[in-house]
This record gives structure tokens, sequence and C-alpha cells, in this order.
């Protein structure tokens, strides 16, 4: 197995966490106006323009529990109240980029909420058990064996969300109410706070698993079999998101694991207008790991590693408590819907599957 080690100032990650404690424990920026949301430029944007979505803790100028956040967007499905049916006046968000010119919405948006929800170690047996109540057979039985090789395991609720997240959600919603730094999403290296996505299609989307100071050797499989090593300064594990509009209540989601570590680079993105110079962090990207799966409105996916923790699952999937307790962690991924009317507006469709070819 080959292995290289990087070295890097932590002074020049750039992770920077914006709080205004005058305005309550830690307000973030505001990103549902309207009854919808979309992903606000945060302090910790990378030159780049990929930004994190960022839930807010007030709706309608109310401050509102974290719980009933995650309960009523995760649990009950309210599809029409998620911010994907309808806009309000344009006039109340005039410089959205994900409105034309005139303040339309574009017909392109799909919609999407993410949670972690963090299980103590003690609960290892649970989880396990937990996968019999998800269908597994959405990812290709070969890719689901690569997946496996890597310590991952990937699947999708049938019918109602299992008791085990539900009570978890519950937990968490109850803790960041009545805990600052979990309220936060500092507790841990992993943020459980739930986060609301504007996707464009086919346009990049991260979805951040885990951010970590101190180096992380990871080991992944090849797809023929061969084991790779590398040891990480700063990573950052994420999924590149891209989520294509099928119709009115379906999309197609790719997601692919990436790492990005070390220190901003100088580098060139050449883009349909040109070439631009843009600061990043290098990245390791699973391409062979890459998953291509079709959801329905208000289904969810579910994203975790296999027990005991190895290789990428590890790594992405598993932290540490306040106390040093190891937890096993599972990404919710749940589509919302998308803007398209298949009935009416198929040339609307047929532009949003041609944009998310380029």
């Amino acid at each position: 197995m080959s292995s290289y080690h990087i070295t890097s100032d932590i002074s020049n990650s750039g992770w920077r966490i914006r709080s205004e404690t005058n305005k309550g424990p830690f307000r973030f920026a505001l990103t549902l106006i309207g009854g919808a949301s979309y992903c606000a430029r945060e302090a910790n944007e990378t030159s780049s323009g990929v930004c994190h979505a960022s839930r807010s803790n007030v709706i309608d100028g109310k401050k509102q529990g974290s719980r009933g956040w995650l309960l009523h967007l995760l649990l009950a499905g309210l599809l029409a109240g998620g911010g994907c049916s309808s806009w309000k006046s344009p006039s109340a968000r005039p410089t959205s980029p994900l409105a034309e010119p005139n303040g339309v919405p574009r017909p392109d948006v799909v919609t999407i909420d993410t949670v972690t929800a963090r299980f103590p170690d003690d609960q290892a047996d649970a989880l396990n058990e937990l996968w019999n109540q998800l269908d597994e057979s959405i990812v290709p039985i070969e890719q689901r064996q690569l997946l496996a090789q890597n310590g991952l395991r990937v699947g999708v609720v049938i019918g109602q969300l299992p008791p085990l997240i539900e009570r978890r959600l519950q937990e968490t919603g109850q803790q960041q109410e009545s805990d600052v730094v979990e309220g936060a999403g500092l507790a841990t290296d992993v943020d459980n706070r739930m986060h609301r996505l504007q996707c464009r299609a086919g346009k990049r989307k991260e979805v951040l698993v885990r951010r970590v100071t101190d180096p992380v050797t990871v080991v992944s499989v090849q797809a023929d079999g061969a084991l790779s090593g590398a040891t990480y300064d700063m990573p950052a594990m994420l999924l590149d998101l891209r989520a294509i509009p099928i119709g009115a209540v379906e999309a197609q989601l790719r997601l692919t694991p990436e790492i990005h570590y070390g220190t901003r680079r100088q580098t060139f993105v050449v883009s349909d207008v040109g070439i631009r110079p843009s600061l990043e962090r290098p990245r390791r990207v699973w391409k062979e790991l890459g998953l291509d799966l079709r959801l329905r409105a208000g289904q969810v996916l579910v994203l975790g590693g296999r027990i005991p923790p190895k290789a990428i699952g590890k790594a992405f999937f598993t932290t540490s408590a306040i106390d040093g307790t190891q937890e096993h962690v599972l990404l919710l991924i749940r589509l919302v819907g998308t803007r398209v009317d298949e009935l009416f507006a198929r040339d609307e469709l047929a532009a949003a599957r041609a944009l998310a070819e380029h």
C-alpha cells in the first residue's frame, strides 16, 4: 500500500464561523425567506463560489426552535410548505442567484434537505439492524459490493422514517435548543443542523459531512481490488451533489465522495464565460464510488458507514463526542421537490435536462 503525507499551516485553512451572540446564541445568516430558502454565502465560503446552505433560527421574523425545523421538514414531509412550490413576491429576493433577471424562479431548480444524525457507540447493534428497514437495492449490486469494501452503506427509507432515526432527531432537536454549542453545530466535527439546498440542474453543490483539523489517514479499495492510502491535513469530508429534475416529483441525484485538504492554491477555472483564477484546496475524488440514484419527492436517502468502521466509511461517518467516545454518523438526504411542471412545461423540462449536460 502506497502512502504520502501532506503538511500545511493550519492558520491558512480559511475556516471561519460567523456568529452574533448579541442577538441570541449563535444566530446565522437568514436563508429562509418568503417560504423558501437558498444557499447563502457564509463566512466559510471558498473563493470558487461554493457555499454551504445554512439553517436559520428565524422564520417570518420570529425565532423558532431547531426541533420544530427538523421534525416539520424531515418527519412530516410538508412538500408544499417546504419552499419548493412557490415563492413570495420577487421583490422579497431581488438578488437571488436562483431567479431569472425578471425575478421569476428558474425552472431547473431542485430543492433538497440534508441533516446528519449522530449515534453513540452503544447503539451500534441497533444501527446494524436499522439497515434491514432500508432498501439498499437502490444501488446496483456490483456498486454495492465496492461500497461495502470501502466501509460504506446506502439505502432509501421505505415508508415512514425508522423509529431509531426519528427518536435521534428529536433528541438532537432538544439538545440544540438547550445547548448553545450543540445548537451552533460545534459540539463535534459533524454539523448536525439541517441544511436546505437549492440545486441548479447538474451544477455542483457540496454536502459537508465532517471537517477535521488533525491529519486523517484514509485507506480505500479500488474497483480492481487494489489498495491505496494517504494522510490528509485539515481534511473536509464531503459529497459532490448534482441534481437533475426528471419531472414535477422526481429527480436524479449524483453523489461523489471527496476529501479537500491542505491549504488553498492558485488555480484557474474554465467555465462557459471564460477562464478565471481561483484559490482552491487540493482534493481527492473517488469517482468509482459515485452514486447515480433516482428519488421521488419526500423520499429520504440514508448514507452511513459499516460497523465496525473501516476505510472511507470510517473517515466520513465516525466522529468523537465531547467526552472522547466514538459516535456513528448517518447522513439523510431528502428530496423536497422540483419546479418543473411536467404537463404544461415540457420545454422547461427539456431545457433543465440540457443544462445538466453542460
